[in-house]
């Protein structure tokens, strides 16, 4: 009974990895289409240490390089710029989202493809590596809290964009 009650509760809690002072809630990615090479992971971490520390870098199998980004507006020109590292205040949650700061996945090995996962690592100045699982998304979801039926399906709209589906 235990078992059966533990494995109700852990499917109805949000995706996190955590070490003992790093937390890592809803890593997420949308699907990429056709041939693209790139992509993106969004997540939010949380540094539960008395100390800030600084995520400084990640890793994935599924991509030749993954860096963390920013997405900014200079000139009335939107771009990307890569960077050095996040700093992590304690206890202030700091959200990777689209439209922000990002992980940029290039060289990417094979599309993200709806419902697929895959690992990736964060690296940190202080606190050890943690690799979580990220969840891939529909083409142009908004985010894993706000998906359809909060399983990675997409508004049928969505999928119109995706490689051999139809709405």
């Amino acid at each position: 009974m235990r078992r059966l009650l533990f494995a109700v509760l852990l499917a109805a809690t949000p995706a996190f990895a955590q070490t003992q002072d790093i937390q890592v809630d809803q890593p997420w990615a949308r699907a990429t289409p056709g041939a693209a090479r790139s992509g993106a992971v969004y997540l939010t971490v949380t540094d539960h240490a008395a100390a800030a520390d600084t995520l400084t870098g990640v890793t994935t199998p599924v991509a030749g390089m993954a860096m963390i980004h920013e997405s900014i507006v200079e000139n009335g020109v939107a771009k990307m710029r890569m960077l050095d590292g996040v700093r992590l205040n304690p206890q202030m949650p700091v959200a990777l989202k689209p439209g922000g700061m990002h992980i940029m996945l290039t060289e990417l090995k094979a599309p993200l493809r709806v419902g697929a996962t895959f690992p990736l690592t964060l690296s940190f100045a202080k606190a050890p590596p943690v690799t979580v699982t990220v969840t891939v998304l529909a083409v142009g979801a908004p985010g894993p809290a706000k998906a359809a039926d909060d399983m990675g399906m997409g508004k049928m709209d969505d999928m119109k964009d995706m490689p051999g589906m139809k709405p």
